[in-house]
């Protein structure tokens, strides 16, 4: 077989690559209802007790559509973990659309984006509470159609 070579590399290149992936542990979404995101809507995540212990990361996912209006988007994150009662807070700015107006997302009509917010040293039945609001100087942010956080841990 003449392709042997190429196909073992094609084999270890997929290989590599699923071995890099994360394996989520919680993935979960909220729907912003028109008129769009308001400041005053905190959006709630529980995440169950964990099975092991780990470093798991943190992510904070966005889906937006055309009418989003602004080229970044600024989002508070307080992360309680239970039973200690360990809180964090962070503040992550989503660069949504470059400065030459080249939109970042993945997709055509909804433009779907990833950002890292936290590693987090959990052990086991470890919970986690994760609160998000945004911090941007409108009150309502228009174009913003669903909001979610990954919880993952390497594979």
């Amino acid at each position: 077989m003449r392709n042997k070579p190429f196909v073992t590399f094609v084999l270890l290149a997929l290989i590599t690559l699923c071995g890099c992936q994360r394996q989520s542990v919680y993935h979960q979404f909220r729907h912003i209802s028109e008129p769009g995101w308001d400041k005053t809507d905190t959006l709630h995540f529980d995440i169950s007790p964990m099975a092991a212990d780990g470093t798991y990361r943190l992510d904070a996912e966005l889906r937006t559509d055309k009418d989003y209006p602004f080229q970044q988007l600024t989002i508070e994150a307080e992360q309680k973990v239970f039973p200690s009662k360990e809180t964090y807070h962070d503040v992550i700015v989503c660069d949504l659309v470059s400065e030459t107006g080249v939109i970042e997302g993945d997709g055509i009509s909804y433009f779907q984006y990833q950002f890292h917010v936290r590693d987090l040293s959990l052990h086991q039945g470890d919970s986690v509470h994760v609160c998000l609001t945004h911090n941007m100087k409108r009150e309502i942010m228009p174009g913003i159609a669903d909001v979610g956080i990954r919880l993952s841990l390497p594979h």
